[in-house]
């Protein structure tokens, strides 16, 4: 079967700043959250702490050339909100800009064009402690940080990314306890947090559009629950639809529709965050595009007798996950969410801006990192991606995860997502087989 991508489909690959970049305190940068949660004796797996890490910081140009020999088009980065604000607010730091304008500027002298992320979970520890993302100060400093950080790139950069998964920087963070801040607070409380973080979406995107040229386009990065049907009957596919929709409506389908839906404010009751009507509008500013981070399935089965007319199936005890428990193999997620989101809010312009797995990766005597298990994921995602976009599906790239190993949050560096393998104590970088897959997919425009 051909595989081929559309003619002018983007291939990216993804990093997190907290997760790569390493020298965490360099240059005048002042803490996060994520630091200060990491100094906590067993928030993180082996007490790691990615203070030096993959370090590219220092070793940019290095990656960069990197992804110029996998024949990478674009790589989404995150800025570290602490380098550039150290306080949160206040006063610029401009060293910690300087490092951006040279990252981006070294990307465009090698052909690789820039997607930021503006906020990628690391908070100034001086905004948390005056809330974090239970107080709206939170959302309206990220626009001020966001539309700062735009007037001065986007003269180089032309496509920005609000934030990137609003879920797991509030309700992991705020209720689960497992991300920063690490805390466990009551049920409005959290929905507070998850709403100010669309609200922080809706001003980061204004501001950006108020500080930039016409060309510019700005959107968002989301992690939404994946539903599929649990095989594809009309039924079935009608009921994955609509759970999605329901499923995604304090986050995806608020910030897509601009209100609340009827089915959220009645499993809410008593615990619907504060909001206006004036906050609703901003958080529904139209965007120019969605990016999709992509993992796991939900799966969806019709059920009349259910209250909304489905029902999630459960996955058996022999489900196959991907070396980490959460991470449940299910390669169909990929096109019912792009499909989805083109059927229920006519988007224009997807990116699926996060795919990947972690493996259990060997460096073998001759120095090779053989991850079959790995090349099996993203082959079977990306065959994904080109059924959506031969279906019409407006799918214009894809940006795998991650482009290193890296600082797996509560995980530490136990876990490898990267199709480079980073030895941690020398920073060689190694390209795994699934790079040299890449490389040749991209060659190719095809999976291969």
């Amino acid at each position: 079967m051909d595989y081929r991508m559309p003619e002018h489909f983007l291939w990216g690959a993804a990093t997190a700043s907290f997760q790569v970049e390493g020298h965490l305190e360099a240059d005048g940068a002042g803490p996060s959250n994520w630091l200060d949660f990491c100094r906590k004796p067993g928030t993180v797996a082996n007490d790691d702490i990615p203070l030096v890490g993959a370090s590219q910081y220092t070793l940019y140009k290095e990656d960069v050339q990197l992804m110029k020999s996998l024949g990478i088009k674009a790589y989404r980065f995150s800025i570290a909100w602490p380098r550039v604000f150290p306080e949160g607010t206040g006063a610029p730091n401009p060293k910690g800009l300087d490092y951006y304008n040279r990252l981006v500027d070294e990307l465009l002298a090698n052909g690789i064009t820039p997607y930021v992320t503006v906020f990628h979970w690391d908070l100034p520890s001086a905004l948390e402690q005056r809330g974090g993302w239970r107080s709206k100060e939170t959302s309206r400093a990220l626009a001020d940080y966001a539309g700062y950080v735009a007037s001065k790139l986007s003269d180089r950069v032309k496509n920005f990314f609000t934030v990137n998964e609003i879920i797991c920087f509030t309700a992991s963070g705020y209720e689960a306890g497992r991300f920063a801040p690490g805390l466990k607070l009551d049920p409005k409380t959290v929905n507070q947090t998850i709403y100010n973080g669309c609200l922080g979406h809706g001003l980061a995107l204004n501001a950006i559009r108020a500080n930039s040229p016409a060309d510019v386009r700005v959107g968002l990065v989301d992690n939404p629950l994946n539903c599929v049907p649990v095989y594809e009957t009309p039924e079935h596919i009608e009921a994955a639809r609509k759970a999605f929709r329901i499923r995604n409506s304090r986050i995806l389908t608020l910030i897509r529709e601009g209100r609340f839906t009827d089915e959220y404010i009645a499993e809410q009751g008593g615990n619907m965050p504060d909001f206006t009507d004036s906050e609703l509008k901003t958080i529904a500013t139209p965007m120019d595009c969605l990016g999709l981070n992509i993992y796991t399935p939900e799966h969806i089965a019709a059920d009349p007798a259910s209250p909304y007319g489905y029902r999630t199936v459960p996955k058996s005890d022999s489900h196959p996950a991907m070396n980490v428990e959460w991470l449940k193999l299910g390669p169909e997620s990929i096109y019912w969410t792009l499909r989805f989101c083109k059927e229920l809010w006519n988007e224009k312009n997807l990116y699926i801006t996060e795919n990947g797995c972690p493996a259990a990766d060997r460096l073998t005597p001759e120095g090779e990192v053989l991850d079959t298990d790995r090349l099996m994921y993203l082959r079977e995602h990306l065959r994904g991606v080109q059924r959506a976009a031969a279906d019409g599906i407006p799918v214009k790239g894809y940006f795998v995860w991650s482009l290193l190993d890296n600082f797996e949050w509560a995980d530490g560096f136990q876990k490898r997502f990267g199709i480079v393998y980073v030895n941690y104590s020398t920073l060689k970088r190694t390209p795994k087989l699934s790079a040299k897959f890449y490389r040749d997919t991209i060659a190719a425009n095809a999976v291969l």
